[in-house]
């Protein structure tokens, strides 16, 4: 019993029709069937430069002598906002409020008006609740993003998005 490939003109879905693959299959073959497969195997726009590694890896200097930061929360200070957002319950979100009114970090007329609408809408109004490992994920997120844009520049995306 020998395998033949299926006809070109029985072009049906993969999930409907049985993949039998020949054992005397030919590169133009590959090319023409599995163009992914083709790609990953001839390597065709799929390399990247060893500075494009090196740049995601350590510090590196940019064309304009900037100083690019691997970790985009390096000079990041959390507002009330983002403290509130780790907040599980009102309780803890009163909490937050005293604590940072106490120290300076927002205005008492701040602090009035965040205990009213937490009062009114409840703690989920600041946000999800972020988990503990909520900006590794995000710097994770968006380093990746940085090196598509470096890579594909045609490519947009914002970083202030959650």
């Amino acid at each position: 019993m020998t395998n033949t490939p299926p006809s070109k003109e029985s072009k049906q879905p993969l999930k409907e029709k049985s993949l039998t693959i020949d054992q005397n299959l030919t590169i133009d073959g590959i090319k023409e069937n599995f163009p992914g497969i083709y790609a990953e195997l001839t390597n065709e726009g799929m390399s990247m430069s060893i500075d494009e590694i090196k740049g995601d890896l350590v510090n590196s200097f940019s064309q304009e002598g900037e100083q690019q930061e691997i970790d985009p929360f390096a000079k990041y200070d959390p507002d009330v906002y983002d403290f509130l957002s780790r907040a599980k319950t009102n309780e803890e979100g009163f909490e937050i409020i005293n604590f940072l009114a106490k120290r300076g970090q927002i205005s008492s007329k701040t602090a009035e008006n965040l205990t009213k609408t937490l009062r009114t809408s409840g703690i989920r109004y600041f946000g999800p609740i972020r988990s503990s490992d909520y900006y590794f994920r995000k710097a994770e997120e968006i380093r990746n993003h940085r090196s598509i844009q470096k890579r594909y520049p045609s490519q947009e995306w914002d970083e202030t998005k959650d």
